[in-house]
Formats: C-alpha cells, structure tokens, sequence
C-alpha cells in the first residue's frame, strides 16, 4: 500500500468532502463579504480589496478545517498552519488570477468599471476554479502526519 492510499481512502473522502465544502462556503461568505467592504466602505480597488480579506478567511478556515475537515491528523499545530499558508499561497494565486482575469474580461464586456454588488460572484468563480488545488494541498500536504 503506498503512502497516499490511506490519505484517499473512499470512508475519509467521503466525511472530508461535505466539510470541505461547507467550511469553504462559510470562507466564501467571509471572503466575499471584506471585499465588498473594502470597496464599498474604503473605496479600495476591487483587486487590493481582496488580499485582507482572504487573509482573514484563510486563517478562519484553517482553524475550522483542522478542527472538522482533518480531524484526525496528528501534525503538529505550528507546522499544519505553516503547510496550509503555503498551500493558501498557490490557492491564493490560483484564485486571484481566475478572480482578475474575470473581473477584467467582464468589465471589458460591458464597457466600464463594475459595481460591488457583482464582486461575490467573481469571487466564487475564483474559489471555485483554485478549490480542488487547495483540497488536495491540504489532504496530502498541510494536515499530513
């Protein structure tokens, strides 16, 4: 049996998946939401606008990812944080890029800057392209033994 076989086994997956996800939702919720914030409230650009807030929501979901998703890792805390930035480091490139070059190709589109209240849906295209990088990433990587 190789090293990644139990990591994937079918019983983990399918307790890890549905908690992945809803922890994802609620990053999304919380990520979504410092954008339209920061562009609403402070007037930032809707590309600066992202950076804190996904900061934020990663180290929320970190927490709630060790505490639900990956459970029964027994990687030290300090170390499973340091993996999971670097982890959030390629998810956040991943995510950023998908998040710019659709908000650039909309507004295109239209002809013009693009209001705040469209910002969570480039936002979930974003999450949604970079969150098979970061499952992975996590599962193999950040919360490994």
């Amino acid at each position: 049996m190789s090293a990644i076989e139990p990591a994937m086994d079918a019983h983990g997956l399918r307790r890890q998946i549905p908690a992945f996800a809803v922890i994802g939702a609620f990053g999304f919720v919380v990520d979504s939401g410092l954008t339209y914030a920061g562009v609403r409230a402070f007037h930032l650009d809707p590309l600066i606008a992202r950076l804190p807030a996904f900061a934020i929501a990663t180290v929320l979901n970190f927490g709630l990812n060790r505490w639900l998703t990956f459970a029964g890792s027994r990687a030290p805390l300090f170390g499973a944080f340091l993996r999971y930035c670097m982890v959030c480091g390629v998810g956040l490139a991943v995510n950023w890029s998908a998040y710019a070059l659709s908000l650039a190709a909309a507004a295109n589109l239209l002809g013009g800057p693009l209001s705040p209240e469209t910002l969570p849906i480039f936002v979930a295209l974003g999450t949604g392209v970079a969150m098979f990088v970061t499952f992975f990433g996590f599962k193999l990587f950040a919360f490994r033994a």
